[in-house]
């Protein structure tokens, strides 16, 4: 008797416990889907070759929020949503140095700390820390040379979505204006915008924005919510399907946008980070350059890096760029985009973008603390010499101008938010492993 009431107990709770989830199929370019459960190791693998076919079920209201459309949207932008070109120019192309260390990825030892991770503080490969956030593109670049390369999940020739990594431009045109005397960051907002006075923006000073120390009512947190203020925005700049509300685009939703009170005690030490305080910068920056901002990027920093190719950049219906987040690029452009950086504002064909002392500033310590132990000031994130921007799903740009080095990752992460708790720190601490691992050995190539 007693056999049987345990037996009967287990069976009952057997059949009150959720069916688990479905294993996504392998992974087909020709057949993409949506509503999959989320992947990890997504392109560490074997798996089959085919067209990378726009999927039946990508709309604009899909594309962002399933992870398995942004495979696809994440390497073909402007099939997506609007975009504008960004244009290389006619100049020559920059050429990286080689000094190839096929084995660097293996040989670089990380550790995450992150109890969520499923390899907590156990020392990994490099490559499998890449692997696990389905990482697509991974270029690291020594003193102007390659010294590791590779490709898991996207041709070479490829453009692939920034998302956040676009932020870098607009600290990169920030610094530009600063060193043409055009901006004064300790400025308020409204005296370079007129249209904003009265308005939530208004009264914040510039360097608020570029510190994202401005509260506000745009909380970028609740990407599944159709009645939030992230998806306001997500229609107003054209990633989202159109309601009609938004017929002024983007600039029509800042004027909207209200103050909220500064946050008490740690909380007001922590960014608030919303790509509203980066649209109101792009505005700025349009509006004392006298250009629209694209054409700003482009004619400024573009055509000096010796692109191999143009870049794209998603915008609204009146063409204004989303500066936050819409820039596309392939991986080796980006990097080349990074050279600036690394050479303290000099662009590969000579040019200076901005002073070396913007870079300093960047890099000085100052700034909120937060993400990931990097403090964020003038729309960059910086630790210990070094400085980076990340985006959603697995991009990242990483620099350190002392030691030459540069790590760009493009990635595909297919949860619904773009990322695990541990995701973005573990890609932070994998390009700090690798420049460790160069820097211990002098940066020279492996014997061959």
């Amino acid at each position: 008797m007693t056999t049987l009431v345990l037996l009967l107990i287990a069976v009952s709770a057997t059949a009150a416990d959720p069916p688990p989830a479905p294993e996504p199929p392998p992974l087909r370019w020709d057949a993409l889907q949506p509503g999959l459960p989320p992947s990890e190791g997504l392109f560490a693998g074997e798996y089959a070759a085919g067209m990378l076919q726009r999927p039946a079920g990508l709309t604009l209201d899909t594309w962002f929020h399933d992870g398995w459309m942004r495979v696809y949207a994440l390497l073909q932008l402007d099939r997506v949503v609007r975009c504008a070109e960004i244009g290389r120019g006619s100049g020559p192309v920059w050429m990286f140095g080689g000094a190839r260390q096929p084995d660097l990825l293996e040989r670089t030892q990380v550790t995450i700390p992150d109890d969520t991770f499923p390899h907590r503080d156990v020392p990994l490969p490099a490559r499998r820390v890449f692997d696990i956030g389905n990482g697509q593109g991974i270029l690291v670049v020594r003193h102007g040379k390659i010294v590791f390369e590779d490709y898991p999940g996207m041709d070479p020739a490829q453009r692939h979505h920034w998302m956040s990594i676009s932020k870098s431009a607009v600290n990169m045109l920030m610094g530009r204006l600063v060193m043409e005397g055009k901006l004064d960051l300790t400025r308020k907002v409204e005296d370079y915008l007129p249209e904003l006075k009265g308005k939530g923006y208004g009264s914040f000073t510039v360097q608020e924005l570029a510190d994202m120390d401005a509260d506000v009512d745009m909380n970028e947190s609740n990407y599944t919510a159709p009645n939030s203020p992230f998806w306001d925005w997500g229609r107003a700049i054209g990633w989202f399907a159109d309601d009609g509300r938004w017929p002024g685009g983007v600039k029509q939703l800042l004027l909207t946008i209200e103050r909220r009170p500064r946050p008490d005690g740690e909380a007001a030490q922590k960014v608030r980070y919303t790509g509203s305080n980066s649209q109101t910068l792009a505005w700025i920056i349009e509006r004392q350059s006298g250009r629209p901002m694209q054409q700003y990027f482009e004619e400024s920093i573009w055509r000096h890096i010796g692109a191999v190719a143009d870049a794209v950049v998603s915008v609204d219906r009146h063409g204004v760029p989303f500066a936050g987040g819409g820039m596309s690029s392939t991986l080796r452009d980006l990097a080349r985009y990074g050279t600036i950086w690394a050479n303290r504002g000099v662009a590969p064909d000579g040019t200076r973008v901005f002073d070396a002392a913007w870079l300093e500033e960047n890099t000085s310590g100052k700034g909120l603390i937060i993400m990931r132990d990097y403090r964020y000031h003038n729309h960059s994130y910086s630790k210990n010499g070094a400085i980076v921007h990340q985006g959603h799903s697995g991009q990242m740009l990483w620099v350190h101008p002392g030691h030459g080095t540069i790590v760009a990752c493009f990635g595909s992460n297919t949860e619904p938010t773009g990322q695990k708790r541990w995701s973005s720190r573990a890609l932070l601490l994998m390009a700090e492993a690798i420049d460790r691992e160069l820097t211990a050995n002098g940066g020279a190539p492996a014997t061959r």
